[in-house]
C-alpha cells in the first residue's frame, strides 16, 4: 500500500457483523467511531492518555469530518 506519509500510524480493526449496513458497507457512524478509536490510540502512542489530557486541562475533539 502506498501512503501519503513516510510512517503512518496504523491500527488493526475487526469489523463485526453489526458494523455492516443493509447494503454490505461499513455504517458511517461506525466508521467515525473507528476514527475516534484510532485517534485515541495514536494519542496513547505519543504518551497522551486520558490522565495526561486531564493534567494538561486539554482534550481533542472532532472539529469537522467528511467521508467520501
Amino acid at each position: 500500500m502506498v501512503w501519503d506519509r513516510a510512517t503512518p500510524f496504523v491500527i488493526d480493526l475487526n469489523v463485526a457483523a453489526e458494523d455492516i449496513d443493509g447494503l454490505g458497507h461499513a455504517n458511517n457512524a461506525v466508521y467515525v467511531s473507528w476514527l475516534e478509536r484510532c485517534a485515541w490510540r495514536h494519542s496513547q502512542f505519543l504518551g497522551l492518555d486520558l490522565t495526561e489530557y486531564r493534567r494538561l486541562d486539554r482534550a481533542m475533539a472532532v472539529v469537522r469530518h467528511e467521508i467520501d
